[in-house]
């Protein structure tokens, strides 16, 4: 899927489209690709995707009401700078604990990691890297964060999208796409200058709570527990606990059973009418209460196992 992948560029192409499953929130993300995907809130899942392409770049925000998980490919040949302006929760981005204000650099050639607990909103621009290089010096996008410098990219990028909403025919003429763009890069510079850009700064538990995260996406098939890993990685339960509630607003048991319910709810909407059952299902992903089973299910999802496992077969 990843070699697949390709970006194109319409210059003012407006996008301003809401989502309500992760189909839709797929196609509204222009260039991008979401590989795994998980839920962190509860309810009913909503977001928006809006922007504008123009002819060496494309910029607008992600608007996502619940906490998720996810790796992601960004826009290809591109530079993508993702700056937080709103988090009601936990952020982290490839490692980088992330704080309202913060900006990430992704490159398309290596797959992002991307956790929130809760409601964020994001500015992205994703540059051309023949512009990129062009303008600034060389980074190392995948490890390092910078900040917006007195809120000027963030305002820069507010502006320009308002100006998109209330005149979105001049957007067609070549001069004014052009204008944007330089008037985008040099806010960049503007925001970036004289920063050399902060890394991780990790404590040992929290770098270790990022290995037993990748260690729990590879093994929930398997009948593995915390405990299990705690003993696994010598590190003290109270510093697991404190570390996952660090990185991703959550414990690692429950991380753990967001991870199961999760790839239940994958199970029972893909599954074949007359192949399996919902205690199936439940069992499989080490859930022996049926009852307490559905209940987290529901509170997960806003219905019951049975209604996704009848919507499913309801379309065939």
């Amino acid at each position: 899927m990843i070699e697949n992948h390709k970006s194109s560029f319409e210059p003012g192409l407006i996008v301003n489209q809401e989502f309500f499953d992760y189909p839709a929130m797929q196609e509204s993300a222009k260039n991008w690709l979401f590989l795994s995907r998980y839920r962190f809130g509860t309810g009913n899942f909503y977001g928006r995707h809006d922007g504008i392409q123009l002819h060496n770049m494309q910029f607008g925000h992600a608007d996502r009401h619940e906490g998720m998980m996810f790796q992601g490919v960004s826009p290809k040949d591109c530079f993508s700078i993702v700056l937080l302006q709103e988090s009601s929760g936990k952020v982290c981005i490839n490692g980088l604990k992330m704080k309202v204000g913060d900006i990430i650099i992704i490159d398309d050639l290596k797959p992002y990691d991307f956790s929130s607990s809760d409601q964020t909103v994001m500015a992205i621009i994703s540059i051309k890297k023949s512009l990129f290089l062009e303008n600034f010096p060389p980074m190392y996008p995948q490890d390092k964060k910078f900040k917006d410098t007195k809120n000027l990219l963030s305002k820069v990028i507010e502006d320009a999208w308002q100006d998109v909403l209330d005149n979105p025919n001049q957007y067609q003429n070549k001069e004014k796409v052009q204008l944007l763009e330089k008037k985008i890069v040099d806010a960049i510079k503007c925001a970036f200058k004289g920063q050399t850009g902060e890394g991780s700064h990790l404590t040992e538990g929290e770098q270790t709570a990022l290995q037993i995260k990748s260690v729990l996406l590879k093994s929930l098939v398997e009948n593995i527990t915390i405990e299990s890993l705690v003993k696994q990685f010598g590190v003290s339960y109270k510093t697991l606990q404190n570390s996952f509630k660090s990185l991703f607003g959550m414990t690692p048991k429950h991380f753990l059973t967001l991870l199961k319910l999760n790839h239940a709810h994958e199970d029972l909407e893909f599954s074949e009418l007359g192949t399996t059952t919902i205690s199936e299902i439940a069992n499989k992903w080490g859930f022996s209460h049926l009852g307490r089973f559905s209940q987290k299910y529901k509170e997960l999802f806003g219905v019951l196992p049975s209604e996704t496992l009848h919507k499913n077969h309801s379309c065939l």
